[in-house]
């Protein structure tokens, strides 16, 4: 190899070192990264509520689960089932509480063949039947009919995971239907006697009380009184009391008009004197009119 060929293959073999050796810049680029972070986990029954909660926001909780399930429609006119299209996972839920404080409860399969789910509201323990093959429920549906449907829960027999989930999810809706019948009738009980106190308190308010008088009425009421006596006084025409004259009212009688002579005759003087012994004439007034007039004359 002549030495023209080894410093061409040297200065290659050179730059392709080069090439290849990261800088300071193109280092740091292996601690940042721009990924985002993980999205935090969480359990199948968050994932399943948060599915469920898209299609019914009422819905609180989930009781029970079963993997497959088949809804059934009760045909009156040929008497048998058929098929409504509707399967799928079915789930057991508590919703939330009614106005009236009452609990919920609802069935809902979700629907792997269309978009048409099944969801039914257990309000009476009698609206649910167990048989050996279906859990019978009755509802209305879209639009106020009457309806009856009918639930298969797949189950298979046992060692299997699903051996007791059609008898478990029976029981369970059962139970949900009567307790949401026990709690809606115990609050419309406590509205009722509730109401029924109200009621009684707006009588007990409504007894008449005595009718309340103003001052101007009171006043005015005592006045007319006083007008009344005061007419019955004074008015000519109304009888008035007679004076009925005795010895004593005839003795006083001529004590003053003998005392009113003497007074004529003898007028007093504003002595000092005289005024001490205002009280001495007057006894002397008493005698004289004693001797002039007699008792009973």
């Amino acid at each position: 190899m002549t030495p023209q060929k080894l410093k061409q293959r040297y200065s290659q073999s050179h730059i392709t070192q080069q090439s290849y050796q990261p800088s300071d810049y193109e280092s740091d680029v292996n601690y940042v990264s721009d990924a985002p972070p993980p999205p935090p986990t969480r359990t199948n029954d968050e994932l399943n509520l948060s599915v469920l909660s898209r299609h019914d926001p009422a819905i609180a909780s989930i009781l029970s689960i079963a993997p497959y399930a088949v809804v059934y429609i009760f045909s009156p006119a040929s008497q048998q089932w058929e098929k409504s299209g509707i399967e799928g996972t079915l789930f057991v839920c508590q919703l939330l509480p009614s106005e009236l404080g009452a609990e919920r409860y609802s069935v809902v399969v979700l629907n792997r063949r269309s978009m048409d789910n099944f969801r039914v509201e257990l309000l009476d323990g009698s609206d649910v039947e167990i048989t050996d093959d279906y859990v019978i429920l009755q509802s209305n549906d879209d639009d106020g009919n009457p309806q009856v449907y009918g639930l298969w829960i797949f189950s298979e027999p046992p060692p299997s995971s699903t051996a007791n989930s059609r008898a478990i999810n029976a029981q369970i809706i059962q139970e949900c239907a009567i307790q949401a019948e026990t709690t809606r009738k115990m609050a419309e009980q406590n509205i009722q006697a509730d109401g029924q106190l109200g009621e009684e308190f707006e009588i007990v308010e409504s007894e008449p009380m005595g009718r309340q008088l103003s001052l101007k009425e009171l006043f005015g009421q005592q006045r007319e009184q006083d007008d009344e006596w005061s007419v019955r006084s004074h008015s000519p025409h109304l009888k008035q009391p007679q004076f009925v004259p005795s010895a004593d009212t005839n003795f006083f009688r001529g004590a003053r008009r003998h005392g009113e002579q003497q007074q004529q005759q003898h007028p007093l003087a504003s002595s000092p004197i005289q005024q001490s012994n205002h009280g001495r004439n007057l006894l002397d007034l008493f005698r004289t009119a004693g001797q002039g007039h007699p008792l009973g004359t």
